[in-house]
């Protein structure tokens, strides 16, 4: 009997260790700062500037308050530091607030997955609370992107979205390694972690569906999922347990909500670096909106048009956006989140302003009547030559005086082979963060991420993060 019992162990021992949770966590313990190229640690201080910069742009979001009223109330220890207000509170407070500043404004990076400098936050909230450096935290960073990356690209057959899903679900999986090694969890920790956490992390479809009017929770769908994980890193270090084949075990992710379509080999094919791929927004709009805008605005900016001269608009974009941008809850939004999905919307204001940024977004735009009256004259249609999900788009504008100008974007700036230069990056930073901090605090901020692997504190940095 004893002998059974013990085989029955061993194996089921051997069946965890193999597991996609002991996989991830080991390798994110194995990867040392030292052995990261050159490349990968730029793309990684690329990715934490980006977001800092994003966060401060959408401090006057409406939602802002109210998460931040949220945690006062909640309390907690003061270990980590809230953006712009340097609230102190506890690491998971200020990583709901934190990344929710970061995807307001929907003109966060593409990568990891999805838009990976989401679990920046939480990851600088505990490396706040630990005390850790720099170079601590740029392999955290690197470790959720180069996780999530993988996640997205397990998937057969048809994406997350269509199934009903939201591809954040990632959150899970990728950020407890990330917390994990700067928590210092032993490998059986985190795999516990990935259990716990991807068991109470599955966002559905709905906070970003195509035909229903998004919210402020679509801006939490990564950010709550690092909340779970900061808690989950914090049960597994007591010894608290979870389902360790949470992936690949019976009712687990690839059964539930893959229903089996999910490549485990290419999910723990570790070679190579998927950062190196991330890519940042000139635009502060929806990612596959980009080209028809950019096509937009170069038409209007080179031509002068005011908008009392246009006739109509013809907007062509991919299947997926004009799906996602033209359903009657997005051609007149009145709240931030769908007016950054709204194809009419944000076609009219690019018009009118000749520019998309945060102040776009601002709440007086909505019902501006001469955004109203153009969004009248655009029509959007879709355009089968362009991928399904894929970022091409045209614009036709036609004039009252019987002029017909066009022009077609198939590598908005930013993406693809195009991506945005450190000065650019710079310069977006810049334009969102003028209004809070001065011009010696920002070049602070420059200089500290671009040297953040010489940071003995992250600390110092969240620090730098809050307006004077």
């Amino acid at each position: 009997m004893t002998l059974q019992r013990d085989l029955t162990w061993k194996t089921l021992d051997h069946l965890y260790q193999s597991s996609i949770a002991h996989q991830f966590a080991r390798y994110a313990l194995r990867l040392t700062y030292e052995n990261f190229p050159d490349g990968v640690i730029h793309q990684a201080k690329r990715c934490l500037l980006d977001a800092l910069g994003c966060a401060i742009g959408a401090y006057e979001a409406p939602g802002r308050p109210i998460c931040e009223a949220t945690v006062k109330e909640l309390g907690g220890v003061e270990e980590a530091t809230v953006f712009g207000s340097g609230l102190r509170t506890s690491a998971v407070n200020a990583t709901l607030v934190n990344s929710f500043l970061v995807r307001f404004l929907d003109y966060n990076d593409f990568g990891g997955g999805g838009h990976n400098s989401d679990a920046i936050p939480s990851l600088l909230a505990v490396a706040e609370r630990e005390k850790a450096g720099g170079r601590d935290f740029l392999t955290s960073v690197i470790i959720s992107y180069e996780l999530g990356a993988r996640f997205r690209e397990s998937i057969k057959g048809s994406s997350l979205e269509e199934r009903g899903w939201c591809t954040d679900i990632r959150a899970g999986l990728n950020t407890p390694p990330a917390l994990g090694r700067l928590m210092r969890l032993t490998e059986e920790q985190i795999a516990n972690a990935v259990g716990i956490c991807v068991g109470h992390c599955l966002p559905l479809g709905i906070l970003d569906a195509d035909r229903e009017e998004l919210t402020m929770l679509k801006n939490l769908r990564f950010g709550l999922g690092g909340c779970h994980a900061i808690l989950a890193c914090m049960l597994a270090k007591r010894g608290f347990t979870g389902p360790i084949r949470i992936v690949e075990g019976e009712s687990g992710l690839r059964d539930v909500v893959l229903r089996g379509e999910m490549d485990l080999e290419r999910l723990t094919d570790f070679s190579g670096w998927r950062i190196l791929n991330t890519r940042h927004k000139c635009l502060s709009a929806n990612g596959s909106s980009l080209g028809y805008l950019l096509a937009t605005l170069s038409l209007v900016r080179e031509h002068q048009l005011k908008p009392e001269e246009i006739a109509a608009v013809r907007i062509k974009a991919s299947p997926r956006e004009y799906n996602h941008t033209t359903t009657p809850a997005k051609k007149y939004p009145r709240n931030a989140e769908n007016a950054d999905h709204s194809a009419f919307y944000m076609t009219a204001i690019a018009i009118k302003d000749q520019t998309v940024g945060p102040e776009q977004m601002a709440p007086e735009k909505y019902a501006d009547p001469v955004v109203q009256e153009l969004i009248e004259r655009i029509t959007v249609e879709p355009d089968p030559s362009m991928p399904w999900k894929g970022f091409q788009g045209s614009s036709e504008i036609t004039t009252k005086d019987g002029r017909r100008l066009f022009k077609r974007i198939d590598t908005p700036h930013g993406l693809g082979d195009d991506p945005l230069s450190d000065d650019e990056l710079e310069n977006k930073f810049r334009k969102m963060a003028s209004k809070y901090l001065s011009e010696v605090q920002i070049q602070k901020i420059f200089d500290t991420v671009w040297n953040v692997d010489r940071l003995p504190d992250m600390g110092s940095l969240a620090s730098m993060m809050v307006f004077e």
